[in-house]
């Protein structure tokens, strides 16, 4: 459901994309009488539309949002099974955000990252950011006590930089300084590399991990001068084939997104169907000197994704930089509960300040059942007021307790080393680390710990969550679970956004396309005529209409079986006919009249009665005895049902046809009303063959009522006869064999051998097998027939459709059809024709989502 309402709002901006691109971007240059207005609604509307069928064909986002330091580039690299996989700086004032683009692969294997591709911000993207940074800076001002930013004055790179040398020389304000050091550093390099903007690079894994480790800036700013501040560089003129290390890192404060591919084994993450989520790692925020870039880059991406992982930083409970995050996120996304789209994973968990509570006695006492024997979850938050402060903490993100998680990357990446040898969990560098004796010493002790007090909490409190969740930390540091919460909630939740957000920038386009119809109203009224002829509307209206209704029909084929009026699947129809026709054989009424007791018995002579109705061989009123006397019977139903059935297929290909003729009755009509058949010998003197192909292909798909015809004589010359002989289930008399089945009522058996007692189940039974395989073959049968049924549709639709698209945009040939080639008041500018069509464009995609 959620697929298809994406589906309709991708067609929907597509549409209007189409049109758009023959559309020139500033059309009041072109015209005086042209408003300025409507070239920023031409931006404004492209954009829309790019951005409706962007999310449209955009698989889910997952945001990994933390505090600087909380562990969650290494969480990453955990939930990957890689360690170190991603690039990333120590350097809380530069970050990435960072797209992992995940592809399964097969057996148990080391994960592979690869095809890292570097997107540079847009020139517009890069005016944003600025005016971020700007209004960051300008708070940061106030509150050091100096005046605000004249921004009406600084319109200007170099107007900017002189304010920041003004303002450096007046403050030693630490978080001022920091920003005003960031916004040098990115207008040297917007000023160096602008010719980088809207670009995208391919790198390797060398280039990646050398030119996104940038060198710690000096952190003594206060006593730092302005000319010590990182100089500008040589201006490149144009953009390079390749990007190398150095201008990687030079040009890194320009850098909008990292896209990355990561190949995963199914052993250690199966992520089948991830190609419907990707991972979007956002710069730690929250460290004093992280930068406003960063901050900006990550809430611009945060308005597209449908789920938010955040992760606290287990080592600070209680830490109200994670709340100052949040607030930032809730900003962004206005009268939209994020509470319902995140997950909150408590990283570095192993860590978690245990000595405020008298180090780890009082985990001690609590796992000891002599020292506590009632242990309860209430019991074990009053002890630990640590974790009742985190459990706390992550509760104020989420509606849902069980979307915490309690996580240590470094114990989830040691349980996946010791599964295999041949398995690397990281670089040589890093396992070397997690090797190092000592190294994990704490954590695995406090997580044989948490172990413990987990058992106890679901033997004796099963119903809290604390005990689970504890559990999910000490199998392997809560890392499986976050997997599978990730991939629940997609599943749930993250489409159903992802659909979400896509009505709302289709909405959004609507409203573009309203302004747009207000600009052009305008102009009409300045007596310039701004649009078609009815009767051009009512033609293209009509093939849009029409072209819709096939491709919804087209992809309705094969979903649902050929039914009758009465909407019965025709199979079951013809199942019923024949059930009908078997129970009604006389043979069944001769064989029940003889029973008695259940069993029949059958005496030679006939007597009185055999002299007195006997009429020869004229017709076969006899008992039958062998499976021979019923063949005549069943080949006879046989051949009388298939005509039936044949009879039944036939209506309902000319009810379906009648259907669908009747759902684009509006469209037909109005087609059928302009198009003739003599206007094709015009249209191929004026315009040529292949218009006129197109205009005879027109005129018969808008009436499907002309397919019937030759959908039914094809189905006839293909049809397949059914062979009683085939079908009958009951051995018969022919060149091998002497003699069919002899029934034990028949005189025939012989004497000495012992008979069947009841005779009625037999014959019941008898009448069910007939039946039965009669059926069988009449089904499939009908179900071959409608197969060919709908691949002549499918084939007459496949040179439909594609003709109503194409001739959609036959200008020329729309208007000579439409008897309107011609204007009166003036010709109206074929850019202002289509701006026209834009606006006029239905939105009848978006109204019933």
């Amino acid at each position: 459901m959620e697929l298809e309402k994406i589906g309709c709002f991708k067609e929907y901006g597509e549409l209007i994309l189409e049109k758009i691109n023959s559309v020139p971007q500033n059309p009041s240059q072109q015209e005086d009488w042209v408003p300025t207005s409507l070239d920023e609604c031409i931006l404004r509307l492209r954009e829309s539309a790019e951005k409706t069928v962007g999310l449209a064909t955009s698989p889910v986002k997952i945001g990994v949002m933390g505090e600087f330091s909380s562990g969650k580039t290494l969480l990453l690299g955990s939930l990957i099974g890689y360690g170190d996989a991603l690039p990333i700086s120590e350097n809380p004032t530069t970050g990435n955000v960072t797209a992992i683009h995940i592809i399964p692969q097969a057996g148990f294997a080391t994960t592979q990252v690869s095809n890292f591709t570097v997107e540079y911000l847009t020139r517009e993207g890069v005016n944003e950011c600025l005016r971020f940074m700007l209004g960051e800076a300008n708070r940061r001002t106030i509150a050091a006590g100096l005046p605000p930013i004249p921004t009406t004055t600084l319109n200007s790179g170099n107007e900017i930089l002189r304010w920041c040398q003004e303002t450096w020389n007046s403050s030693n304000n630490l978080e001022l300084r920091y920003l005003v050091r960031e916004l040098v550093v990115f207008l040297r390099a917007y000023a160096s590399y602008e010719v980088l903007c809207g670009k995208r690079y391919p790198i390797d894994a060398v280039t990646a991990k050398d030119g996104l480790q940038l060198a710690e800036q000096p952190m003594a700013i206060q006593t730092l001068r302005f000319e010590d501040l990182p100089p500008a560089h040589i201006r490149l003129p144009s953009p390079p084939q390749t990007l190398p290390t150095k201008l990687l890192q030079n040009s890194f404060p320009l850098i909008r997104r990292i896209d990355i591919e990561v190949r995963i084994s199914q052993e250690i993450w199966d992520v089948t169907g991830a190609d419907r989520f990707i991972l979007l790692d956002f710069p730690g925020l929250g460290a004093a000197n992280s930068g406003a870039r960063d901050t900006f880059l990550s809430l611009r991406e945060l308005a597209e994704v449908q789920t938010i992982l955040v992760l606290l930083n287990g080592k600070s409970p209680g830490s109200d930089r994670a709340h100052k995050i949040f607030t930032m996120m809730q900003q962004q996304r206005p009268g939209q509960d994020l509470k319902d789209l995140i997950l909150v994973g408590v990283g570095r968990f192993d860590q978690l300040p245990l000595e405020s509570e008298g180090g780890e006695r009082e985990l001690d006492s609590l796992i000891d059942d002599s020292r506590t024997p009632q242990l309860t979850a209430e019991a074990v938050l009053r002890k630990l007021k640590v974790l009742q402060t985190t459990i706390d903490g992550a509760s104020a993100f989420t509606i849902n307790q069980d979307r915490i998680v309690l996580l240590s990357p470094l114990l989830g990446l040691a349980e996946l080393a010791k599964r295999s040898s041949s398995v690397k969990a990281g670089s040589p560098e890093f396992l070397a680390n997690l090797d190092y004796p000592e190294y994990l010493e704490r954590s695995k002790r406090l997580q044989q710990k948490w172990r413990k007090l987990s058992d106890r909490l679901l033997e004796s409190d099963p119903r809290h969550g604390l005990g689970r969740k504890l559990g999910y930390f000490a199998q392997d540091g809560g890392i499986a679970k976050l997997r599978e919460l990730i991939q629940n909630h997609v599943a749930t939740h993250g489409l159903k956004q992802l659909s979400e957000d896509t009505r709302r920038a289709a909405e959004n386009l609507k409203l573009q396309q309203d302004n747009l119809k207000a600009i052009i109203a305008e102009i009409h009224a300045q007596g310039i005529p701004t649009g078609d002829s009815e009767a051009l509307i009512d033609l293209r209206n009509a093939i849009e209409s029409l072209d819709k209704t096939y491709r919804h029909f087209q992809k309705d084929i094969g979903k649902q079986p050929l039914k009758d009026r009465r909407g019965t699947v025709v199979s079951d129809v013809v199942k019923d006919e024949l059930t009908f026709r078997v129970i009604s054989w006389n043979q069944w009424t001769l064989l029940f009249n003889k029973i008695n007791n259940g069993t029949i018995t059958l005496t030679e002579s006939k007597g009185a009665a055999g002299k007195l109705f006997d009429r020869g061989s004229r017709t076969n009123s006899s008992i039958p005895t062998k499976s021979d006397d019923f063949y005549p019977a069943f080949a006879k139903t046989v051949k009388e049902v298939e005509e039936f059935a044949r009879d039944r297929i036939q209506q309902a290909v000319v009810d379906l046809l009648s259907r669908l003729s009747h759902q684009i009755a509006p469209e037909r009509d109005r087609l059928l009303a302009i198009l003739t058949p003599e206007m094709e010998q015009e249209i191929e003197a004026k315009f040529g063959p292949e218009e006129a192909d197109l205009f005879y292909q027109l005129l018969l798909g808008c009436d499907p009522n002309k397919w019937q015809d030759v959908i039914l004589e094809e189905i006839n010359q293909q049809d397949k006869s059914l062979i009683p002989e085939i079908m009958f289930p009951l051995a018969r008399q022919d060149e091998k064999h002497n003699i069919g089945q002899i029934f034990d009522w028949s005189p025939e058996k012989n004497i000495g051998l012992t008979r069947t007692t009841n005779h009625q189940l037999f014959i019941l039974r008898l009448r069910d097998e007939i039946t039965a395989s009669a059926s069988l073959h009449l089904v499939q049968y009908v179900s071959e027939v409608n197969q060919q049924v709908n691949g002549e549709l499918e084939g007459i639709l496949d040179q439909i459709i594609p003709t109503l698209q194409n001739i959609s945009k036959k200008d020329a040939l729309l208007r000579f059809i439409a008897s309107s080639d011609t204007q009166s008041g003036g010709r109206v500018p074929t850019w202002l024709q289509n701006l026209t069509e834009i606006a006029n464009i239905s939105d009848s995609l978006t109204a019933n989502q």
